[in-house]
């Protein structure tokens, strides 16, 4: 499995946001946080140690046919 990474804080989380130019509400940030964390936790499960082998597929390929 992935190494386990600490939780980001309130503080991080909106220092990214706001540097991607979102607007911040103070009342959303703890569910974002808490969101952002679980999400990055449940991918560090997901270690594949052969994804760096694998060519990558376009995502709309069916639309490329017509």
């Amino acid at each position: 499995m992935g190494a386990n990474m600490p939780d980001l804080s309130q503080d991080q989380i909106r220092a990214q946001l706001e540097s991607l130019g979102f607007a911040v509400f103070d009342e959303d940030l703890p569910e974002i946080t808490h969101r952002v964390n679980a999400l990055h936790e449940a991918l560090v499960n997901l270690d594949d140690p052969e994804i760096d082998s694998i060519e990558p597929l376009p995502i709309f390929w069916l639309a490329e046919e017509k």
